[in-house]
This record gives structure tokens, C-alpha cells and sequence, in this order.
């Protein structure tokens, strides 16, 4: 497993929890490297900034969302009624500037050189809703189902919940439609015009305080 910088290089509440390897054939610098995939993110995905409200950055230096998505209405108390955000914060200048932004990293059956930059990812309580962003008993964001006896609502539900549905389009294993009832399309998809590696592993280290994390590696097909 590619050893990844300590969480003290930004100083978020929380360890990064998917980490983009952009081969050095598909970008000149990490600059490019991160106009590239998160333009593609935007693009594709759907994630752009429209948040109507200050959002905070917690360290990072960029966000974007993917909104309005999963209405969740079938609830007693109208008020709980709520769609979701599939939000997420980019991390990237702090990286370049300790000279962490290139690695060698062993991919495809092969070594080459990738340009890193890396993300929180995470699935909540829309942002307009007065009880953004938790609400406990959501079917879908909350600490229910497979997910009842997480320790914390943020790490153990909706940051597993983001890097599915970022890297699957899947929430709790069900396709999640965009309004207009397109499918969410996820970064799979990528794998299309691209070569597309995704490990998914838990935290090694004490800094780490995610449940799970992704390296994705992306490079020209061939």
C-alpha cells in the first residue's frame, strides 16, 4: 500500500478520504492534474460549488456538491423530510508546497510517476435543511440498517456512504438518480477513456480517523 502524508500537511477535522493519482502523461504539474480530474468531477459527476450560503472550508481548498439528490419523505415528522448532498472538499496546495505532490506509484503493472492531490468525500442531510447535516434516523444517511451501530454518525456513516456513491453511484447498494432521473454517474466511468485503479483499505494509522480510504490511480489506456 503507497504510504500517504500525514493528515498534519492541512489540518482538517478529518483525514482525507480519497486520495487521486494523476499519471504524468495525462498532466504536466499538479495543477493540471487537479483542473483536469475535478473538471472532469464537474463535468460528469455533477459536483460543482452552488452553495447559497457560506460554506466552510476546513482547510481545504476547494469544495463542491452534488445536490438534491435521494428525497427522503417517508417520515412522520415532516419537518425530518430532507434531500442530500453528495459533498466533497479538495486538498491539493499544502501537498505542493512540501513537495508531496509527486510520488512513484506501482499501478497497472507498472512503476511511473503520478501527480497526488486528495479529497473528503461524504453523503449528508442536504445543506439548506435546518438540520443539516445529521439527522439519526434518515433510512438513507443515518445511523440505520447495516450502519445502526456505527460509532459516529460522520465518519462511520457518511463518509463510507460518500466514497460509494462517488466511486460506484451506489448508496446502501441502490443507484441513486439525479434530478430529472439520470443516474448519478460515478467515477467508474472513467474507466471508459481511461486506465482506472481504485483500492479501497481501512486506516493504518492513528492520524487516519476515517473508516475506510481510497487510492485511485488514473492513466492513458495503454
Amino acid at each position: 500500500m503507497i504510504e500517504l502524508p500525514l493528515r498534519a500537511v492541512f489540518e482538517p477535522p478529518q483525514f482525507p478520504n480519497v486520495w487521486f493519482h494523476v499519471h504524468e502523461r495525462l498532466a504536466a504539474s499538479q495543477k493540471e492534474a487537479v483542473a483536469w480530474l475535478t473538471g472532469w468531477l464537474a463535468e460528469c459527476v455533477g459536483l460543482v460549488d452552488d452553495f447559497g450560503r457560506y460554506k466552510p472550508p476546513e482547510a481545504s481548498d476547494g469544495q463542491a456538491r452534488l445536490a438534491h439528490l435521494q428525497p427522503w419523505t417517508d417520515v412522520s415528522d415532516p419537518a425530518l423530510s430532507h434531500a442530500h448532498d453528495l459533498h466533497i472538499r479538495y486538498y491539493h496546495v499544502a501537498l505542493r508546497q512540501q513537495r508531496q505532490d509527486h510520488v512513484e506509484l506501482v499501478a497497472f503493472g507498472s512503476r511511473a510517476g503520478y501527480y497526488r492531490f486528495a479529497a473528503s468525500v461524504h453523503y449528508e442531510v442536504e445543506d439548506e435543511h435546518p438540520r443539516h447535516p445529521y439527522i439519526d434516523e434518515c433510512g438513507l444517511c443515518g445511523r440505520t440498517g447495516s450502519y445502526r451501530d456505527a460509532a459516529d454518525l460522520f465518519s462511520g456513516v457518511h463518509e463510507p456512504l460518500g466514497l460509494e456513491l462517488l466511486l460506484e453511484g451506489t448508496v446502501r447498494g441502490q443507484r441513486v438518480l439525479r434530478p430529472g432521473d439520470r443516474p448519478v454517474v460515478a467515477m467508474a466511468a472513467l474507466g471508459e477513456t481511461h486506465a482506472l485503479e481504485v483500492r479501497r483499505t481501512a486506516p493504518s494509522r492513528p492520524d487516519q480517523n476515517v473508516v475506510e480510504l481510497a487510492v485511485v490511480a488514473i492513466a492513458p489506456r495503454g
